[in-house]
């Protein structure tokens, strides 16, 4: 009888553990993502390079980040949202984005984007203790993408 119900038994195991395999999976990629290059993510959209600049300038500060650098000869932006605060009043949280611009033809744009997260656990250990992660699959970049098709449509005068 024990030998017919140890299948059974394997197979509950099994199934047990398989919630664990999730959370494993998750935490080995955020370590992975720190250290293997986490693609962008691209979108091409019409117009040309200076009027796609513009709006993905505008994009990034409707959606309250600080510009820091780059222009539309370099076909780049940079820029930082705000800090924000963690669960104790140790930490904090802010996100840089990197937008990359490269004309196809005079009437389409690449338009690609990379988000990353910037944590400080503790910054009372001094400078240079904040940790860099890009973010790989984060909904921010459809609302990126969506405010950029957004400013584009005001541009046109649509």
């Amino acid at each position: 009888m024990i030998k017919a119900l140890a299948p059974l038994f394997l197979l509950v195991a099994a199934f047990g553990l398989l919630p664990g395999c999730a959370s494993i999976n998750s935490l080995g990629n955020s370590v992975k993502d720190r250290f293997v290059r986490v693609p962008p993510k691209v979108r091409i959209v019409e117009g040309d390079s200076r009027q796609v600049y513009e709006a993905a300038r505008r994009a990034m500060v409707k959606l309250d980040y600080q510009v820091l650098s780059g222009g539309p000869a370099q076909g780049k932006l940079e820029g930082l949202s705000p800090i924000g605060g963690g669960d104790d009043f140790k930490s904090s949280r802010q996100r840089s984005i990197s937008i990359h611009l490269q004309a196809l033809d005079d009437r389409s744009v690449e338009v690609s984007v990379l988000l990353t997260e910037i944590v400080e656990e503790d910054f009372s250990k001094g400078a240079n203790s904040a940790t860099e992660t890009p973010l790989r699959d984060s909904m921010a970049y459809e609302v990126f993408f969506e405010e950029l098709t957004r400013q584009l449509q005001t541009q046109h005068g649509k």
